[in-house]
């Protein structure tokens, strides 16, 4: 295999466009909006009375409907969520992180991983003080200590805890799909989550702010002397006791590189992130 390198003006363009990602903030959106809209295989359909039908990143379909009002027809108890959301659990640190450029990560009461593993502040402070619970490993849910903290959602990328989710009378919403998410699924699934929450205007200025530090960051190496060298190789991935695991070619994090100036050696490889 040819050797991997990666020059420190790659790594700081990476790092760029990640802080974008996890610190944009809020403001203003259209009042008009388009009635139906995909978000790579999620999607979002307008419904009367200020409801809105989705679909998740395994294909169910759930609708949203304002608190009080009575839920259209047709949708099964656990596929019918109240908005603005006011108690969630995430298992994922990205969610989290979206709820945090939203304004909306005070709503969070359960995380998956120990205190030990979190570096954002307001996850860290909750769990001090015990306004945010943990609710057991991914792979080891404690579902009597989600039901004791009463959350009215459940973020998660894991379907088949989705039916004990459900037992509990709790939604869930599978927040990951079958296929990698590329660069723009990646930037505008924060205007997914922001539906939960009432959050759309944020969702609307955060998303527009990534793109332009994107367009800064990509700019910024097409106009520079590391842009007429030799583009450095990289992989990205996660290694493990018996395997490595990397992100397909078409992720999200190959296509960040590939804007960077590098050269992604996995771009040849197409699935699930």
């Amino acid at each position: 295999m040819k050797s991997v390198c990666c020059c420190k003006s790659l790594l700081i363009a990476c790092f760029v466009l990640l802080g974008a990602w996890l610190l944009g903030a809020c403001s203003q959106s259209p009042e008009n909006g388009p009635s139906f809209v995909n978000i790579g295989e999620f999607s979002i359909k307008k419904l009367p009375e200020n409801c809105t039908e989705i679909r998740d990143g395994a294909g169910r379909i759930l609708v949203l409907v304002p608190r009080g009002q009575k839920p259209p027809k047709g949708y099964g108890k656990n596929r019918i969520i109240e908005t603005p959301v006011r108690r969630v659990v995430a298992y994922s640190g990205f969610n989290i992180g979206i709820l945090k450029v939203l304004g909306a990560i005070d709503t969070l009461v359960g995380v998956t991983h120990k205190r030990d593993y979190w570096t954002i502040d307001e996850v860290v402070k909750g769990m001090d003080s015990g306004r945010i619970a943990y609710i057991g490993e991914t792979n080891g849910i404690d579902f009597e200590k989600l039901k004791t903290i009463e959350p009215d959602l459940v973020l998660t990328w894991d379907a088949c805890a989705i039916s004990m989710i459900n037992e509990l009378g709790i939604p869930g919403v599978i927040t990951t799909t079958g296929e990698a998410m590329d660069l723009n699924t990646r930037m505008r699934f924060a205007r997914f989550l922001a539906l939960f929450f009432n959050r759309e205007r944020e969702a609307d200025e955060y998303v527009a702010k990534v793109q332009n530090a994107i367009k800064s960051v990509k700019d910024s190496f097409l106009n520079s002397d590391f842009d007429k060298g030799p583009r450095p190789k990289v992989i990205w991935g996660d290694i493990y006791e018996k395997r490595v695991m990397v992100e397909p070619g078409n992720s999200w994090a190959a296509e960040m590189i590939e804007l960077a100036g590098g050269d992604y050696l996995f771009d040849d490889i197409s699935g699930a992130s």
